[in-house]
């Protein structure tokens, strides 16, 4: 059976955020919480979207910089007490995801850790518009919200079509103030849900090319979305971030199973993926090469390039960390993470699995052995 693309409205144009009270009015929203954090109320977007819409009930800027289960349920009790009907998410991947949760707990009677990975419990949403002002999460169109049940805690998704928010509203102009690192990190979690959502089966031909759109986009681009006058590239950046969202729709694969494992420590997810993306890569091009051939060739490399070494080089360009040491990740049971990376429930999704010595070979590269 196919996967069912679910895509939200899609409003792309710098300027747009001065669409979102049309666009809160078509969905009947009158009373907007909007989910934010301290990060994006610092550099004056906040302030722009109550401008935008004065008619805001509450705002709830706590949400942490990797989503928790607590945080989910506090922007709940302000969204009850203000009364609202609808949600505004702004930020990045995870004040999206916080926000998707939320959608569907003011719906129902469970708490954020009764909801997390258990979609069943998840019959209706309250109308959500997703703000990125990253451009990596792809969280905007997206069926999954990965959150942790605790903090320091692994992050555990949530996925369904009902987690798709309404309208995604893509401002490029957004992302003015994104600090270089946090374009570096985003771009390349963009880049690996291109990748995986690409490799990952049954075949999807419409979410294929999304995807190795996307590819091509963040390995062209990203270099100079990091310099000044670089709004084009990290438009396209978005777009790709977007196109990384619908391609999760396929699955994901051994990069977020590595990432996802080391995500009790509070690194950057994007940060995370960089580290594993060039081992893994290298590894499904080895088993899927027609599948490589056509990743290579959306990313303008050269017909028999090593698409691993080539993603090794450009994360190095980008000053990313290349191990989980360099990045302050600390191996407390080499052997556990090992297996907790091959037992980890994305590796269904990719069309081929690592064994557990292949994990154990890339932890070696990347400083977990």
């Amino acid at each position: 059976m196919g996967q069912v693309l679910i895509l939200p409205k899609l409003v792309f144009e710098t300027g747009s955020i001065a669409q979102l009270g049309s666009e809160l009015a078509l969905l009947g929203v009158s009373r907007p919480l909007l989910i934010s954090d301290r990060g994006i109320e610092a550099v004056g977007i906040v302030a722009k979207v109550r401008q935008t819409v004065p008619h805001l009930a509450a705002v709830f800027l706590d949400t942490p910089q990797n989503p928790t289960a607590a945080g989910a349920d506090a922007s709940v009790v302000v969204y009850r007490q203000a009364g609202c009907d609808g949600i505004v998410a702004l930020g990045g991947g995870s004040v999206l995801d916080t926000a998707k949760l939320a959608a569907a707990l003011v719906m129902g009677d469970c708490t954020a850790v009764e909801l997390i990975g258990n979609y069943a419990k998840i019959t209706q949403v309250a109308p959500l518009i997703s703000i990125p002002t990253t451009i990596g999460t792809g969280s905007e169109s997206s069926p999954v919200a990965a959150l942790h049940i605790q903090a320091g805690g692994p992050a555990i998704g949530t996925r369904g079509p009902l987690m798709v928010p309404k309208v995604a509203l893509c401002d490029p102009a957004l992302t003015r103030s994104l600090p270089r690192h946090l374009i570096a990190a985003t771009g390349i979690d963009a880049l690996s849900h291109c990748i995986e959502g690409f490799f990952a089966n049954p075949e999807n031909p419409v979410i294929d090319a999304l995807a190795l759109d996307g590819a091509g986009r963040v390995f062209t681009d990203i270099s100079a979305a990091l310099g000044p006058g670089g709004d084009a590239a990290r438009a396209s950046l978005m777009a790709a971030a977007f196109a990384g969202g619908a391609a999760i729709h396929k699955g994901i694969g051994p990069a977020h199973a590595i990432a996802l494992t080391c995500a009790d420590q509070d690194l950057h997810h994007g940060t995370l993926i960089a580290i594993a993306l060039p081992h893994t890569t290298h590894l499904l091009a080895l088993h899927l090469p027609e599948k490589a051939a056509r990743l290579a060739k959306a990313m303008d490399l050269p017909e028999g390039a090593n698409i691993g070494a080539a993603l090794a080089g450009l994360i190095k360009s980008l000053d990313l960390p290349t191990t989980l040491g360099d990045a302050g990740y600390r191996i407390d049971d080499p052997d556990a993470t090992i297996r907790a990376f091959a037992s980890n429930p994305v590796n269904c999704s990719s069309p081929y699995a690592p064994t557990e010595e292949e994990y154990r070979a890339i932890g070696a590269a990347i400083g977990c052995v």
